[in-house]
């Protein structure tokens, strides 16, 4: 049987159950308590953590990967596209999203009573992922075998009468023997008979008239048609020998100077006229096959939520915005070296922290932000600008990166991507690839065309890149 993951996206806290081989359980999202912090329904990064966590809570405590996850929202709740956007990144199956009252109508129709009232909308998911809606209607009603009682009747006669009736018993009696009094058939039976009789003659009368044909049956010709061909040759400088395929009525054939020999096919299709035959060589034009060559990711490859050290192999890892600063950068180091600029520690007008460090390799600049000198390091930002990732092989995942096309974008991301030109007068456009989450990748192009290069890029709350 799958793995179902049932989430129940409160308005306060996150409660999650799971089914595995059909054993159900509630499921712990952390080591301290069984419940998450709900964030807000338009908080997609928040979505993200949640649908991720729960799936890694999954593995590491029923040691399953779900099949399928269901999410239980109130009537208040994330859309159905946001939801979907957020599983996607998560990399979680599909949700089926389900109304809160109808969860728990399931739970109260084929669970157990006494739920905690909290655990109950994630728990009653996964009975109406087992045995579907609640049953709808009025009750049956209750019959005594039902209850298992004997409902049939007591076997006892009825006492006999206590009075001895004499004559007859009832005024239907009485009439009966008066009318039988005549002698013959009583007047309703006659009159009965002669409805029959008349109405049979009728039937006999109205049949017949049906037999005969209301009009003269159809008379079926059989033709026979000798299909010829009509066929018009244009006048040609050489000797030509032409096939037509066509269905006509005369054969039409214009002067020539030199023999033309016409075989005509005949066929049931219209008519073709034959333009004039070249005898001239002709050569098809040759096709030019391209190949595409997806570029090769390297040592850093960046994204939406942070960047990820030697991605797509076994020893691949995730730094994603918020986690440590200090361990991310000494990560990054042991992969891409010293840095060649550092700013220190310092305030910055255009960052949202107190202090920011700036750490440079190159194009790319990574920046890590803290509220104190004594306080924990966040990693914040990355940007990236310079060479094209032709020659630096900095890309997304979806080898996105400097140089990049508007096209190229639009093929990566679809209908999601955003792209504005702030200026009539410059044709330089700003893009977002996930403006409906708000963690995607933005930057600049050169202008909004198809054609437009990809300028600059970066990712991260930290500090603002955009002016104008």
């Amino acid at each position: 049987m799958p793995t179902v993951l049932s989430l129940h996206l409160g308005g306060s806290s996150i409660h999650a159950a799971v089914s595995v081989d059909g054993r159900i359980n509630v499921l712990a999202l952390s080591d301290e308590q069984a419940y998450l912090q709900a964030p807000s329904p338009t908080d997609g990064p928040g979505l993200v953590r949640v649908l991720a966590t729960a799936q890694a809570r999954c593995v590491r405590i029923v040691d399953a990967v779900p099949d399928e996850v269901i999410v239980v929202r109130p009537y208040v709740g994330a859309d159905d596209a946001t939801l979907g956007e957020a599983a996607a990144r998560a990399r979680v199956p599909v949700p089926v999203v389900l109304d809160e009252l109808r969860a728990v109508a399931a739970l109260a129709a084929h669970g157990p009573a006494g739920i905690d009232r909290s655990l109950a909308p994630a728990l009653g998911g996964l009975f109406w992922h087992r045995s579907g809606d609640a049953p709808t209607g009025p009750k049956p009603i209750v019959t005594r075998a039902d209850l298992g009682v004997d409902a049939s009747r007591d076997s006892r006669l009825p006492q006999a009468p206590s009075v001895v009736a004499v004559g007859p018993r009832t005024v239907f009696e009485q009439d009966a023997q008066r009318s039988t009094r005549g002698g013959g058939p009583p007047i309703p039976v006659l009159v009965v008979l002669a409805v029959l009789v008349v109405g049979a003659f009728i039937a006999l009368i109205v049949m017949r008239s049906d037999d005969r044909p209301i009009s003269r049956p159809p008379t079926v010709v059989t033709t026979s048609t000798v299909s010829s061909v009509t066929t018009t040759i244009l006048p040609a400088e050489t000797s030509t020998t032409v096939a037509p395929v066509v269905d006509a009525s005369t054969t039409t054939v214009a002067p020539d100077e030199t023999s033309t020999t016409v075989a005509p096919v005949v066929d049931t299709s219209t008519t073709t006229l034959v333009a004039p035959v070249d005898t001239s060589t002709s050569v098809a034009p040759a096709v030019e096959e391209s190949t595409t060559t997806v570029p090769h990711l390297g040592s850093v490859t960046l994204s939406g939520v942070g960047f990820t050290l030697h991605a797509t192999t076994d020893t691949e890892r995730l730094w994603a915005f918020g986690d440590d600063g200090g361990s991310a950068l000494a990560d990054l180091v042991t992969v891409t070296g010293e840095p060649v600029g550092d700013s220190g520690w310092a305030s910055d007008d255009r960052c949202t922290t107190t202090e920011v460090r700036r750490l440079g390799w190159g194009g790319l600049e990574v920046v890590l932000s803290r509220e104190a000198a004594d306080g924990p390091t966040l990693l914040a930002q990355w940007y990236l600008t310079g060479e094209d990732s032709d020659a630096t092989s900095l890309w997304t995942l979806e080898r996105i990166g400097i140089g990049s096309t508007v096209a190229d974008l639009r093929s990566a991301h679809g209908n999601q991507i955003s792209l504005e030109r702030p200026s009539d007068l410059d044709p330089a456009g700003w893009f977002d690839t996930e403006p409906l989450l708000g963690d995607g990748i933005r930057g600049a192009v050169g202008n909004t065309s198809d054609s437009g290069r990809v300028l600059l890029m970066w990712a991260g709350e930290g500090c603002q890149r955009r002016f104008g």
